[in-house]
């Protein structure tokens, strides 16, 4: 057994490709197979795979014709032949920062399902946002399985052994569903699944749906930008420090509503006492 399988799915972002699976060769944790899912690509795709796999024989190709709404099902056929104790997930539109794989793995020492915290990159205007939440909080799980879309599917990882004890694995998800969520909620309707939430940004998401009307060549401008980004550990102890921030001011933001609606909550006592 090794490490990690990572499951990169693509159908048409092929020049993509270069930049995703170089996030994924690049972690810190060297020893993981890549398997990259075709979902009826273009040859353009292909080609690009072929010069992958000829500098790395870590990276795997599947290619499947179009299947049915994301080629889900794909996943789960290909997922037979993983070999990681961890399976990780990376959108063929996204990167990963190098300790991805790494974070992930600690959260997985005594979890079934973990993720990072979800990070999301705002067209031309860097670190958009960023969502905290905690799957250990009752409250949060019932969320998710209430259909709140909150975790992307370059954030989500699980051990293998856990994907093989679920009823179903990937499989098509109905119309008007997030694959990723659907594949989560499966995890999480099991009681006896042990769910962990990261504090950490490692992954970053580059929204499609942010992005409407975007030629692949601008989108692939974009993420050489933030490819060079990344490989500078400078750039990314700036980052880290700039999520935390972020979290430190939401924090803030949270408190000064809970004080206001407290001195609301005695402002109406008194004028009731009154």
């Amino acid at each position: 057994m090794i490490a990690a399988t990572v499951v990169i799915p693509t159908h048409d972002h092929g020049p993509l490709l270069r930049y995703s699976v170089g996030s994924a060769l690049a972690q810190t944790v060297q020893d993981i197979e890549i398997f990259v899912i075709g979902d009826g690509v273009p040859d353009v795709t292909r080609t690009l795979l072929r010069r992958i796999m000829d500098d790395d024989a870590r990276v795997r190709f599947w290619d499947h014709p179009k299947g049915p709404r994301l080629g889900e099902v794909y996943r789960h056929i290909d997922l037979a032949e993983a070999r990681g104790r961890i399976v990780c997930y990376l959108s063929d539109d996204d990167l990963w920062l190098p300790n991805h794989i790494e974070n992930v793995s600690e959260l997985l020492q005594n979890a079934d399902w973990a993720h990072s915290m979800p990070v999301y990159i705002e067209p031309d205007s860097g670190l958009g946002g960023f969502i905290s939440i905690d799957h250990a909080d009752p409250r949060d799980r019932v969320a998710t399985l209430a259909g709140v879309s909150r975790v992307c599917l370059s954030c989500g990882a699980h051990t293998l052994e856990a994907y093989r004890r679920l009823p179903f694995g990937w499989r098509t998800t109905p119309v008007g569903t997030y694959t990723d969520l659907y594949m989560w909620q499966q995890f999480l309707a099991d009681p006896a699944c042990r769910a962990v939430s990261g504090a950490r940004a490692t992954a970053l998401n580059f929204a499609s749906s942010h992005r409407i009307g975007w030629s692949l060549e601008r989108r692939e401008a974009e993420l050489a930008i933030w490819a060079l980004r990344i490989a500078d550990p400078a750039w990314r102890s700036g980052f880290v420090q700039e999520v935390l921030d972020k979290v430190y001011f939401k924090m803030v933001q949270f408190h000064l509503e809970l004080k206001d609606a407290w001195y609301e909550a005695v402002r109406k006592r008194d004028e009731v006492s009154a």
